[in-house]
């Protein structure tokens, strides 16, 4: 069996172990229980990577060691929000963000699971689909199409089935709009944070963005950034852990949700696709400030990114 044999046949044994449960409101089956050491184990085990080394691994910034997944879910203080950051088009990531959704679930800490990938206008029809009112499909949640649904069905699907609620955590299309043409917008951020902010907005635009308009993209950055932030804590169970799913620069704490809120202090973790180094430090994210971008360094598969920019 060759390594992406093995890889998959550990995800078909976790998947297949942790589908057996219910949602926790309805009860968990017992078969479950015989899969309980399996599942623990192999949180990470289908994410390693012979081409890269530090796969399956989680790095924390903080101890400067490797620690067990398992472990940081398992003593996340109750009431706590865990900040998940994504690369978008990463299926590594998606599923697991499920397998986090469902560990929760299993052991009855999972709270609240906001998504960057619905607008405040689908809050509705999230309830509607957790209540059993609406299925569980693209076309009854008002999926926008720039989320593909082949990406996100996975961990929408597990919240959905798991959590107390799922939160629509992101603005509207007219809303991101009246931000980018706010003129009156004020955005309490360092100097450091604005030039670092609007090269990088350049930057991801293939540098065809005009700059006189990356203070305006910004703007929206900031609105987005305070709307996630204002779902987050209106929606904090205290019984439990909540969970936020949103792209890596929205989950650092030098640039994202945390930079505008830092008393509200989520724990951080980023998702990152390794590479050959074998050294950490070598994948943390640049940044204009020498503080670590998040709590923990989650290392998936080698992925090769496709840029956009021709």
């Amino acid at each position: 069996m060759n390594w992406w044999q093995q890889r998959m046949q550990w995800r078909r044994l976790f998947n297949a172990a942790t589908s057996m449960c219910c949602p926790i409101k309805r009860g968990c089956s017992a078969l479950l229980l015989t899969f309980s050491a399996a599942t623990q184990a192999s949180l990470l085990e289908a994410y390693t990577d012979p081409t890269a080394p530090l796969a399956g691994k989680l790095w924390s910034t903080q101890s400067q060691q490797f620690v067990s997944l398992e472990s940081v879910l398992d003593t996340l203080p109750l009431g706590s929000w865990l900040l998940l950051g994504e690369t978008h088009e990463n299926m590594d990531h998606h599923q697991l963000q499920a397998n986090i959704i469902k560990y929760l679930a299993d052991r009855a800490r999972l709270g609240n699971v906001g998504l960057e990938m619905a607008h405040s206008e689908q809050q509705a029809l999230l309830d509607r689909a957790q209540s059993g009112e609406l299925a569980i499909a693209p076309e009854q949640l008002a999926w926008q199409p720039g989320w593909p649904w082949e990406w996100y069905e996975a961990p929408v699907t597990a919240a959905l089935e798991s959590a107390k609620r799922v939160i629509a955590g992101d603005l509207t299309r007219d809303e991101k709009l009246q931000a980018f043409r706010a003129e009156d917008l004020k955005i309490s951020a360092s100097p450091d944070y604005e030039e670092f902010m609007l090269e990088l907005l350049f930057e991801s635009h293939c540098q065809q963005m005009p700059k006189s308009q990356l203070g305006n993209m910004m703007n929206v950055q900031y609105a987005r950034d305070k709307a996630m932030l204002d779902a987050m804590a209106a929606n904090t169970a205290s019984d439990a852990i909540n969970l936020f799913l949103a792209g890596t620069v929205h989950a650092r704490d030098d640039l994202g949700i945390p930079y505008w809120q830092p008393e509200f202090n989520p724990t951080t973790l980023l998702m990152i696709a390794a590479q050959t180094s074998l050294e950490p430090l070598d994948y943390y994210p640049d940044s204009y400030t020498e503080t670590p971008a998040a709590d923990y360094l989650l290392f998936t598969p080698s992925y090769k990114y496709e840029s956009g920019c021709n």
